[in-house]
């Protein structure tokens, strides 16, 4: 769903407190959130989002703003099972308007032309664009399927954790789990290249004008992800937002706002089943299990979810117009 704010409250917040009731935590605040957004809508139409026309609803699952055919379909099935919820409580009058209703009519929501996935040669052309190895190890490293909790397995790698020799790197998370995974020669190069790095240029070596001083000294210390002098709190493994904050500018930098990330992390997935694919010429199980094992997946449940939004042949075909087998 789109970072739009939406007041904090629901329409008829009793009887959607008492549906979500029935569901874990987590789950409740994926629910909150459609919640808050049809709030709008049932406010001016005067009435429960249980008692929606399908021309009402379908109103509705545009204003969600859903970037995957996935998270669409997930939109609907959830307005689907409070309307059914509401029907057997006896608020909800006659049938549900979404029974029976086709893949595709859920799937007509989408958001068009948000870039999400990268090509490998994509991501090759933005790392060369990177004037500091700092950033570009950044993007090679979460392409390469590095990430780890809050991104950890960045900010904790260290100079003995890179193998130049058999291209690998040792990996630590915040929650103490050690993993060694193969990466590109490219990857380890930028890991060599930004332990020897001693200044940082900003804005990718284009400050504004009248910026004070265009570099900064970076602290000398092991870890391949290095803070600056103008934070000098973080002598050891940079501070968590060093991340997000130089993947940022680098988004600024190509014009691609979803420039993220998670997304820098599928679309490595993708490329991996690519590379994959043109050995095997299949995509199924027992590739899908390299690819997790690479990303650090293990959830059956994310797996699923993968699969089903982007980590798919269609998909695969989409991006790099690989042709049918």
């Amino acid at each position: 769903m789109a970072n739009i704010v939406y007041e904090n409250k629901f329409y008829n917040e009793e009887v959607k407190r008492k549906f979500m009731q029935e569901y874990a935590a987590g789950t409740q605040k994926i629910i909150a959130r459609l919640f808050k957004v049809s709030q709008t809508l049932e406010n001016d139409v005067n009435k429960d989002l249980y008692d929606f026309n399908r021309e009402q609803l379908r109103r509705l699952f545009y204003l969600y703003l859903p970037k995957t055919v996935y998270s669409s379909r997930a939109n609907v099935t959830w307005v689907s099972k409070y309307i059914d919820w509401a029907i057997d409580e006896g608020l909800g009058h006659g049938l549900n308007p979404l029974d029976g209703v086709a893949k595709e009519w859920k799937e007509q929501f989408v958001i068009k032309g948000i870039k999400k996935y990268w090509t490998d040669q994509e991501i090759d052309k933005i790392i060369l664009k990177c004037v500091n190895a700092q950033d570009a190890v950044i993007v090679s490293l979460l392409f390469n399927g590095v990430r780890g909790v809050a991104n950890s397995e960045l900010l904790n790698l260290k100079s003995e954790d890179v193998d130049a020799t058999s291209n690998q790197l040792t990996l630590l998370d915040d929650k103490g789990n050690r993993r060694t995974i193969a990466v590109s020669e490219q990857c380890i190069d930028l890991c060599v290249k930004a332990l020897r790095e001693s200044e940082y240029e900003k804005k990718n070596g284009n400050p504004s004008i009248d910026i004070k001083a265009p570099t900064a000294w970076l602290v000398e210390n092991n870890y391949v992800i290095k803070s600056s002098h103008t934070r000098t709190e973080h002598f050891n493994e940079a501070e968590k937002n060093i991340i997000h904050r130089r993947l940022s500018n680098i988004a600024k930098e190509i014009k691609e706002p979803s420039f993220t990330p998670m997304n820098i992390r599928y679309s490595g997935m993708l490329a991996m089943a690519k590379n994959l694919y043109a050995q095997f010429e299949r995509l199924e199980r027992s590739e899908y299990k390299l690819i997790m094992k690479q990303f650090n997946e293990e959830s059956e449940q994310s797996g699923y979810r993968i699969r089903n939004e982007f980590l798919n042949l269609p998909k695969l075909r989409e991006l790099y117009k690989c042709n049918e087998k």
